[in-house]
């Protein structure tokens, strides 16, 4: 229970809090009929914040393996280097091999 409430009520957060309300009271002075509703709107905004924070910092990049000879990607090696093989011995691509790419619509181009 003690760390439940000082990650709550953690300085930094207090200090932000404090910063928004005396900037809000100092240029905004009609704000001070609705204190009461930022102080109850804290909390959740505090909680969108952080989830969004910590949902940013999850996405890793993945490590990618690229096929040399036609630069496809594959989230295995094993793949990538049976698309090695087939592209070199054929000079084509396998559709049984290539289903297993990554699709990377971040690279495309549209003309």
């Amino acid at each position: 229970m003690k760390n439940i409430f000082k990650t709550c009520c953690n300085w930094k957060v207090l200090l932000g809090i404090l910063g928004v309300l005396l900037f809000a009271f100092i240029f905004v002075p009609q704000i001070a009929n609705y204190a009461w509703v930022l102080l109850v709107l804290v909390c959740p905004l505090s909680m969108v914040l952080m989830l969004a924070a910590m949902n940013h910092k999850s996405h890793k990049p993945e490590k990618e393996f690229v096929c040399p000879e036609c630069g496809l990607e594959y989230r295995e090696p094993e793949w990538a280097r049976k698309c090695a093989a087939w592209c070199t011995e054929h000079r084509s691509c396998h559709l049984e091999i290539t289903k297993h790419a990554i699709k990377n619509t971040e690279k495309r181009t549209t003309l």
